[in-house]
């Protein structure tokens, strides 16, 4: 979600052309989407608050940087902070017809966040107003990943029809879309490959979770979560096949990913955790992965504690 929001700011153009007195501006809001791109969302964090507490943006501006700011917060599990910096963007873009796309941006990632904490009523009637708008926008690349999210939340309520459904409409709109990147690719082919699984078909699952992990190495190389994200999931579709000594190298991959990019308190770090638990424990080794399983649930318990209330774990909303 996040790399095509910044690539749709980064085409219109982040920030007014600049004049020589705001030229340092525009280097700073470049590098703090840097930062975020690569996955360094604490420098990212700090870098896009002095921008946004700066008296150097325009209105449009700063309710860009505080989308992308919502992003940063909400990758570092900080989700109070996430929701308030997503309502101020809200606030900005609303009722203005020439901020419709970046009103329909700050509803996604919004919709993403809500997903995260088990709010799921909020987060599909969210994207579906980004939906909305994407359409009006005639945004052939946004539709598309929007019906790929709504697809995934259906997925985590059970609704395996109105999932196909979606991830069908996505992948027809990838035929019309203009400068769809590998990150909108791996997101719809992970979603594919998690509605294919819950027919058994763990072989077309594999494949397809090994081509999402192939097209975001390809594009962030190992070095980034979503990397390491990645390769967990791969491991649990090898996990569900049977085969215990591939889930257990991809997934042990994945963690040492994230621990080396997110740091080993980190909401996806620790949801890996568990899922690595649940390969282990099926390997056999069972009081290690009780202990790992019950050690992570509990971190989690407490980070989802002190930053909301009323959060429930969602471990597929980490793509």
């Amino acid at each position: 979600m996040m790399m095509r929001i910044c690539l749709l700011l980064l085409t219109a153009g982040i920030l007014s052309p600049a004049s020589s007195g705001q030229e340092s501006v525009h280097e700073q809001f470049t590098q703090a989407f840097l930062l975020e791109q690569q996955g360094q969302f604490e420098p990212a964090v700090h870098s896009f608050q002095l921008l946004v507490e700066s008296d150097a943006l325009s209105l449009a501006e700063r309710g860009r940087a505080l989308t992308l700011l919502g992003y940063a917060y909400r990758e570092t599990g900080r989700y109070q902070e996430s929701q308030s910096a997503y309502e101020r963007a809200l606030s900005i873009f609303e009722g203005d017809a020439q901020y419709r796309e970046d009103y329909a941006n700050a509803l996604d990632c919004f919709a993403g966040l809500s997903r995260s904490t088990g709010q799921s009523e909020a987060a599909s009637r969210m994207w579906l107003q980004a939906l909305d708008i994407y359409k009006e926008q005639n945004d052939h690349r946004g539709i598309a990943r929007t019906y790929a999210n709504l697809a995934g939340l259906a997925m985590e309520q059970n609704h395996v029809s109105a999932a196909k459904s979606s991830i069908e409409k996505a992948v027809a709109e990838t035929k019309v879309a203009k400068d769809f990147t590998d990150d909108d690719l791996a997101l719809i082919c992970e979603t594919q490959a998690w509605v294919v699984s819950v027919n058994g078909d763990h072989k077309s699952a594999i494949a397809g979770y090994q081509h999402t992990l192939d097209l975001r190495k390809h594009s962030h190389g190992d070095h980034f979560p979503l990397t390491g994200w990645s390769y967990l999931i791969l491991g649990r579709a090898y996990a569900a096949n049977g085969q215990i000594e591939q889930a257990l190298m991809n997934m042990r991959k994945g963690l040492t990913i994230l621990q080396q990019t997110e740091g080993s308190r980190s909401p996806r770090y620790l949801t890996g955790e568990i899922l690595y638990s649940q390969a282990l424990d099926q390997s056999g080794s069972h009081g290690e992965a009780s202990r790992l399983r019950a050690s992570a649930q509990q971190s989690l318990s407490d980070l989802y504690r002190k930053q909301c209330v009323g959060c429930t774990l969602s471990a597929s909303s980490f793509r």
